[in-house]
């Protein structure tokens, strides 16, 4: 009996360990699935992983913080909701002037050397001293940064700088002095190779395909993908194939009907979430002496857009028309809203408001049925990459409807990549672009508003690509940014003094509320931001990569 019994025991245990071998094949697979994602279509691939440069891969298609990282992470869908990151702490001192970091302990760059205030520090002087270099809108320092030991860094101002929070602490993305130090030119340097903290660093690079590999030294544990793939897509329509196909695994672009080519394929797994973070605008070159220097015309081409039309057929339902011409997002910055800039924009197009708008500015229509003063024309083009098809058809849209009116509205598609070099240098007469989002209307209207943050045409801009330059703003930026949150009626005040700048003058009419796009699959990795649970941004971009990275898990 016991021999029989000792024989039935084996044949369960080999039973037992073959299911348990099973098992724990399917758990390696698990743990060997590679997450691909998408961030952004159209862009040709170079061998470029640097953080700095607009131009490069790492920036173009949005993965800089796979490897460099943030000091920390906000959420910009709830209010008053940071998550420490490579600091723990920060503090402000001498009025809003001075800013103090107590950074994480342990942290290790990729190569296994410690991270340290010298690197931040580094980082910070070295966004100061090039200021080309920063492409995340940091504030200028008044002085160098010092450092406290290892782990305390502060940074210097000569104003307050309390609503720059966001871009000081989680836009700007730390890199390692012992690199750093030894390349010449930070903004421009071609970088083959990736250093960072970041959970993963560079496994292979190719002209269709970038792979990235675990970082064994993150500090924040080892993340569920075994890796990170970026496939080259050329355009919206073939990610949205590669998604429908499963290949690709978490997008974050407009697709077309995706709930009927990708959730309703299996609604069990397959998932979108389309928060409103920012204002679609289309953003005005306002510089030289043309018709589109003057706000009058600028006021027209915005009340002669059908915003209803962009809404429903150039982003399929998925964005809202924007209802303010103030550009706040709404309606989650709400409270800020004036009330003589609520509802003020019409969801369709206003064709006796543009004829009055141009009469009454010396307009009137030429032989060829379009609006000229002086023999010249109200002519332009609007450029965005034929690769953003939602984008693409928003300004075909906008073109056939301003040229019913009497405006001489054409469409310029381009490449991904040249797109992104003509905005940054003024190369452009118009262009569709999301808003910058953030957590305080400040972030977004620095982005458009900031010509500290501009440069001439022709030189690479960080914000302000329509190079407007206004005393007016520069003075409310200034105002909104130096002032205490805590002083809600000053803040207020100044948000109201950009509102109503961008509505009369108009470097920037309003046309959607963006969403933040999200298309993800949860067949291998749980775990992405959710309506029920909005902890960041969800889109696959900067800077929120590690916080979502870490939040994933094997499914």
């Amino acid at each position: 009996m016991f021999r029989k019994i000792g024989v039935i025991l084996t044949a369960l245990s080999c039973l037992t360990i073959g299911m348990v071998a099973a098992t724990v094949g399917v758990a390696s697979a698990a743990k060997s699935a590679v997450l691909t994602i998408e961030g952004n279509t159209g862009v040709t691939f170079t061998n470029n992983f640097n953080p700095f440069d607009s131009s490069s891969f790492a920036t173009q298609l949005s993965v800089r913080s796979l490897v460099n990282e943030p000091l920390f992470e906000f959420d910009t869908l709830k209010a008053n909701t940071q998550y420490p990151w490579l600091a723990t702490s920060y503090a402000w001192s001498n009025g809003g002037k001075t800013l103090t970091f107590q950074l994480r302990k342990g942290v290790h760059w990729s190569d296994g050397k410690p991270f340290t205030s010298a690197d931040v520090a580094y980082t910070f002087d070295l966004l100061n001293r090039v200021p080309a270099a920063n492409v995340f809108g940091v504030p200028t320092m008044s002085s160098n940064a010092t450092t406290s030991g290892k782990y305390t860094v502060s940074l210097h101002y000569a104003t307050p700088e309390y609503l720059n929070i966001t871009a000081i602490a989680g836009t700007a993305l730390m890199v390692a002095q012992h690199v750093w130090s030894k390349i010449a030119n930070p903004a421009t340097a071609v970088v083959t190779t990736t250093m960072g903290t970041g959970p993963y660093t560079l496994s292979s690079y190719s002209t269709t395909l970038v792979k990235y590999k675990v970082n064994p030294h993150w500090w924040n544990g080892t993340p569920a993908p075994s890796g990170v793939n970026v496939p080259s897509y050329t355009s919206n329509t073939a990610a949205a194939t590669a998604l429908a196909d499963g290949q690709l695994t978490w997008a974050g672009n407009d697709i077309a009907n995706v709930k009927k080519i990708f959730v309703a394929k299996n609604p069990k797994t397959n998932h979108t979430f389309f928060a409103g973070g920012s204002t679609v605008t289309l953003e005005f070159n306002v510089t030289g002496t043309g018709p589109l220097s003057d706000p009058a015309v600028r006021q027209a081409i915005s009340a002669g857009i059908n915003r209803s039309a962009l809404s429903l057929k150039g982003e399929t339902g998925y964005e809202q028309p924007a209802t303010s011409s103030g550009g706040l997002i709404l309606p989650s910055q709400g409270a800020f809203l004036s009330k003589a800039l609520t509802n003020d924009l019409s969801a369709h197009s206003d064709p006796a408001k543009v004829a009055s708008i141009l009469t009454a500015d010396g307009y009137a229509k030429d032989s060829n049925g379009f609006y000229a003063k002086s023999g010249v024309e109200i002519k332009f083009s609007v450029e965005d990459p034929t690769a953003y098809s939602d984008y693409y058809a928003d300004d075909q849209l906008i073109s056939n409807e301003l040229q019913a009116e009497g405006i001489n509205c054409t469409v310029n598609g381009v490449q991904a990549s040249q797109w992104y070099s003509d905005s940054a240098s003024g190369n452009f007469q118009t262009i569709i672009h999301w808003g910058n989002g953030g957590v305080s209307p400040y972030v977004q209207f620095a982005n458009w508003l900031d010509y500290t943050q501009s440069a001439p045409i022709g030189t690479s801009a960080n914000s302000d690509y329509g190079r407007f330059n206004s005393a007016a703003a520069q003075a409310a930026l200034k105002t909104l940014s130096s002032t205490n949150p805590s002083n809600t009626a000053a803040v207020n005040a100044a948000v109201l003094a950009l509102e109503n700048l961008v509505s009369t003058q108009v470097p920037v009419a309003p046309l959607l509320y963006g969403a933040d796009w999200d298309e993800y699959s949860t067949a291998n990795f749980t775990g992405f931001v959710t309506a029920k649970n909005p902890y960041a941004d969800p889109s696959p971009g900067d800077p929120q990569l590690p916080l979502i990275l870490k939040h994933l898990a094997k499914a």
